[in-house]
């Protein structure tokens, strides 16, 4: 990275290359892989290759347009964020001196809430409010984006609300799945049922660099149920 600041290989600038590693860290497969396989071609003063794309869905989407105004609404609707663009400048040099790249890609990941429009019925809380049934919160452990801490203070936030971890990486069960997570949310969708207070899947289907089967499947290591933690 300190290499690129100075000298961009090809069109792979610092600032992309930061961008391209904090999208990846989303998806443990194939994203992990593809990172790890520019980061080497990087290190190496190679230009990487392209990623192919995934193949596009059977059904297409009824709401094909996704936007960066998608996120953006989320983003700065969730949060506080300053509406005085000087301050972005400190606020980076503050978010470097914790958290280095990262730091500065979050602090201007917000930038563009500086002029967007809030809504006049923003929802600020409380959020103890009681609930027809309770609640069911989803946390990955190593997470990059969304920590397990923060899932924790969510569910103690909440009225009535049971946490369920996964022991597992990048973001969220939904884009990294879990078989033993899925077979908890059936049971708490259809038939109501938490999952033991404590309970941790030990880890996802697909773990990171995954080596691919001669029949094209992964080989996962499994994904099996839930055991308990205290």
């Amino acid at each position: 990275m300190q290499r690129l600041r100075k000298h961009p290989v090809g069109t792979w600038t610092y600032a992309a290359t930061v961008d391209s590693i904090m999208n990846g860290l989303y998806v443990v497969h194939p994203g992990w892989t593809n990172l790890a396989r520019r980061l080497q071609d990087l290190w190496q003063g190679h230009v990487p290759e392209p990623t192919p794309l995934p193949p596009p869905p059977a059904v297409p989407n009824p709401n094909p347009y996704l936007g960066e105004e998608q996120g953006t609404s989320v983003l700065c609707g969730d949060s506080p964020n300053p509406r005085d663009p000087a301050v972005y400048e400190p606020l980076e040099r503050v978010a470097a001196a914790r958290a280095g790249d990262a730091g500065r890609h979050w602090t201007w990941a917000t930038a563009g809430c500086t002029y967007w429009p809030l809504s006049p019925d923003h929802y600020r809380g409380p959020w103890n409010t009681p609930t027809a049934h309770p609640l069911l919160v989803i946390g990955n452990a190593y997470d990059p984006s969304t920590p397990e801490s923060a899932a924790r203070a969510m569910a103690r936030e909440l009225a009535d609300a049971r946490l369920l971890t996964l022991n597992g990486y990048a973001h969220t069960a939904l884009l990294n799945p879990s078989s033993c997570i899925q077979a908890h949310e059936s049971r708490y969708l259809i038939d109501g049922v938490l999952p033991p207070p404590g309970t941790t899947c030990q880890e996802q289907d697909t773990p990171p660099f995954a080596t691919p089967r001669p029949s094209g499947g992964i080989a996962t290591g499994g994904g099996g149920l839930a055991g308990t933690s205290s």
